[in-house]
């Protein structure tokens, strides 16, 4: 840009204070724009993350179940008992580093695990059914501890159906004792919302996203006032 001197009567080269405040303001706005995108960039990659986590346990499971003739991936008590059971909710009995373990083929307990299992009892053919991604920093994939996080550092939470186990009698839900012995998957309230449940699956997974809680807050409630699941960061396989 050249700015014209009335000694010389030529142009010479150079900014003018005005033009340069200009070009200061147009790159912090520029800057400002691109500080508010990002992490909203970044959310966006990390649920996709999640996404592609879900789909890869769903294909896990899957291969476990085809294996082992829809063998549920309990315990032999629970399996017997018929009683669905969630692996990794904070303070629970199951970490869900079993279920890790037993779809990596794995037959020793992982060190997480809240109590002594005989890994061996999972199945009826032994193999390897999926490859985790291995995270050293707990996200997106299997700490040291051998649990599964999500792309926030969360523990994913697992729920499996007993439907498939030695039941004598089925209900499509069992009033007296929700989740045994019946179609209904239970999930003890933790993966029900407003506007959202799991239904007779096999299985499910979920995470309560970024903030670590359930739903979108006090915002949203629908049913039996349940945080929604639409609107909310936590993401739901069902």
């Amino acid at each position: 840009m050249q700015s014209f001197s009335a000694q010389t009567g030529r142009r010479r080269s150079g900014f003018t204070l005005v033009e340069l405040l200009v070009v200061i303001a147009i790159i912090g706005t520029l800057a400002a724009v691109s500080m508010i995108g990002i992490p909203r960039f970044i959310d966006k990659g990390k649920k996709v993350n999640a996404l592609s986590q879900i789909r890869d346990v769903k294909l896990g499971f899957e291969a476990y179940e085809s294996e082992n003739s829809n063998r549920p991936l309990l315990p032999s008590d629970r399996r017997e008992e018929g009683m669905d059971t969630v692996y990794g909710n904070k303070g629970g009995e199951f970490s869900n580093a079993i279920v890790i373990a037993v779809l990596s083929g794995k037959i020793d307990p992982p060190p997480s695990a809240a109590r002594d299992l005989d890994l061996k009892d999972f199945f009826r053919v032994e193999g390897k059914y999926m490859q985790f991604k291995i995270s050293d920093k707990k996200e997106t994939g299997v700490g040291p501890d051998g649990v599964l996080y999500d792309p926030w550092g969360k523990v994913w939470m697992i729920a499996v159906n007993a439907f498939n186990g030695p039941n004598q009698e089925l209900k499509d839900f069992n009033e007296n004792t929700p989740g045994k012995n019946d179609r209904h998957l239970e999930t003890a309230g933790l993966a029900v919302y407003g506007d959202s449940k799991p239904g007779d699956q096999p299985f499910v997974m979920w995470t309560y996203g970024k903030d670590g809680k359930k739903g979108d807050g006090d915002a949203g409630r629908g049913k039996k006032g349940n945080p929604n699941l639409k609107g909310s960061d936590d993401m739901a396989s069902w």
